[in-house]
């Protein structure tokens, strides 16, 4: 346990970075090196980091890394090369040195896998369950108001564009496809079921995965840093997967990981950001309203002996 602490303690060395966690797909930490106030706090972003890691690996098998960037820190999830059961996550300040911190981690993430091993000796790591009252321990201890009173609220909006919008959009996309070689899908996917793309995207799965990454990234970001989240990039063998926050919705890019250097094609997709922000900010935005008879049926109390229909005069 020693020889790991010392490695993330290596990574931890490098300017900006706070925090280091070894952690298993599970939720559970295994080691970890920086400055904690209490142990539950490393267990708070060993968990929130493990849902995040869970979505990642649905959509790329073979992610490599994860960068979830906000204006107050940065959050990078990195693999275990070979070794799908363990991943590392790093909180840092917000002007951390990205290109040191990835020498960093190339140096130390196979030896890493190889300590792991070492000590493992082929045991699968084990998983935890929780009883009912430590459940909800748990859930009390993200609680930011006293008292035992909670009420959940259900919100979604719904985007309206007229012509003008969707053709700025849809330029601005075609504009990016245009700048950026090698873009295998470039898209928007807003809130109310609204996606906009260009004539040859026509996966709708790869649309709801991609906001879907971004909005687990979003919950994490709130969970560790109660910050709001600006940008995720998904990196693997092949891809580099871009998310950006856009008002009431995701803008996603894949790209071949060789068509463009990362720092470039950063400040191309900023200037097209801004232009999608200014667009969307001009867009009606509804909120649907719930009949009185099915909210009532969807959130009044109903005991387990009956059932309550209802349904509407014509």
């Amino acid at each position: 346990m020693n020889d790991l602490s010392d490695t993330l303690q290596n990574i931890k060395m490098i300017t900006g970075v706070e925090n280091v966690v070894l952690v298993q797909k599970d939720g559970v930490p295994v080691a970890s090196a920086g400055v904690w106030f209490s142990k539950e706090e490393v267990f708070a972003v060993a968990s929130s980091a493990s849902a995040i890691f869970g979505v990642a690996r649905l959509i790329h098998n073979d992610f490599k890394y994860l960068l979830m960037e906000s204006d107050t820190s940065k959050v990078f999830l990195a693999a275990l090369p070979n070794d799908p059961d363990y991943f590392l996550t790093i909180t840092t300040a917000p002007r951390v040195n990205l290109a040191a911190l990835f020498i960093e981690m190339r140096r130390n993430l196979s030896h890493l896998s190889f300590l792991l091993r070492q000590q493992a000796e082929g045991r699968a790591p084990p998983l935890r369950s929780y009883s009912l009252d430590e459940t909800q321990r748990v859930l009390r201890g993200f609680a930011v108001s006293e008292g035992d009173g909670t009420s959940y609220v259900l919100s979604r909006t719904v985007v309206s564009l007229d012509r003008s919008h969707a053709v700025a959009l849809r330029s601005l996309l075609r504009q990016i496809s245009d700048s950026i070689p090698r873009v295998s899908s470039v898209f928007l996917s807003l809130t109310g079921g609204v996606r906009i793309s260009l004539d040859g995207f026509t996966d709708d799965r790869l649309a709801a995965m991609s906001f879907a990454l971004h909005d687990a990234s979003e919950r994490v970001i709130r969970t560790l840093r109660n910050s709001s989240l600006a940008t995720v990039l998904c990196e693997t063998d092949s891809v580099r997967h871009f998310t950006y926050s856009v008002p009431n919705g995701v803008f996603s890019l894949w790209v071949e990981k060789s068509s463009q250097k990362l720092g470039l094609m950063r400040l191309l997709l900023k200037h097209f950001i801004t232009e999608m922000r200014r667009v969307l900010a001009s867009a009606s935005v509804v909120r649907p309203s719930i009949p009185a008879d099915l909210r009532e049926l969807l959130l009044s109390g109903i005991s387990e002996e009956s059932i309550l229909m209802t349904r509407r005069e014509q």
